[in-house]
Parts: C-alpha cells; structure tokens; sequence
C-alpha cells in the first residue's frame, strides 16, 4: 500500500510524515495511521517511517507498507469478526435447541473479537517506510500542496 504525504520533521533515519486519510480509512484508524500521534479530528495522520529516500522536512514523498500487512489489516477488521460471529452462531445452534444460547454467542463473539481487535492494535507494530520523493508537479490533485484543497481546488 503506498501513499502520499509530506516529511514534518526528520529524527535520524526517521521521519515524521502527514498522510490525507483515504475514504476507506474508516474515521481514526487506518492500515497507514499510527498511534504515534492522534490526529483523529482531522482529514490527515502523522506516521513515523524509515526515511529510505533520504528526505528533507518539506518533501513531498511516497510511504509505504507492506500489501501482505495492509491486507492482513483488513482481513481482521472486516473478516474476521464476521466469521467468528458466524462459526459461534452455527456452532451453538448445532449443539442446542434454544436458538437464545446461539444469539448470545453471536453478540458474545462480536464483543470478543472487538476486544480482541483493540489487543491486536496495542501489540501491532506496521513497518512504514519513506519509499520515493515524489515530484511536486506531478501531484495535481494533492491536498497537501501549499493553497491546495482537498478536493484540489484553489483557495482563493
């Protein structure tokens, strides 16, 4: 998954950089966001990533993360909870006759995989990297140039 954004700061081989949430982001949370700072009130997120282009605060650059984790993100976001759900419910509604006991293991394992989705997101650590610069001209859409829009539009 690559994206662009713009280097704030450098720390060593690191660098902070402003990502545009995508629509597909969902609100805070984002394969690319990072809870290394909680910008979740705006329509960009600061990322920490390896800064293997060498980029200078003000760059306009491509981060990126592997695709296997961003799909894997999404795997346990949107599938996971749905076929834990599912298994539990067809799962108690063999084993009993009271369709009750099968509905409270279905919102039981909904609850769970939230819970269990919130522990994955504390231990899980995404390898962003700065993999390009990406040449300003080429962005004509970019929100993140200077008197640009989101929607790519002039400000006037």
């Amino acid at each position: 998954m690559r994206q662009m954004g713009k280097v704030l700061h450098t720390e060593g081989e690191y660098a902070l950089v402003r990502v545009e949430k995508r629509s597909g982001c969902g609100g805070e949370r984002c394969p690319l966001s990072s809870p290394f700072v909680d910008d979740s009130g705006s329509d960009f997120y600061t990322v920490r990533a390896r800064n293997d282009a060498h980029a200078h605060p003000g760059d306009t650059v491509f981060v990126e993360i592997r695709d296997t984790v961003a799909l894997s993100i999404a795997f346990f976001l949107y599938l996971f909870p749905i076929l834990l759900a599912l298994g539990v419910y067809l799962l108690l509604s063999a084993l009993f006759a009271r369709q009750a006991l099968a509905l409270f293991g279905l919102f039981g394992s909904l609850g769970g995989s939230f819970l269990f989705l919130r522990w994955l997101n504390s231990r899980l650590a995404i390898d962003y990297r700065v993999s390009a610069l990406a040449r300003p001209e080429a962005c004509n859409q970019c929100p993140l140039q200077p008197g640009k829009t989101p929607w790519g539009e002039n400000r006037g």
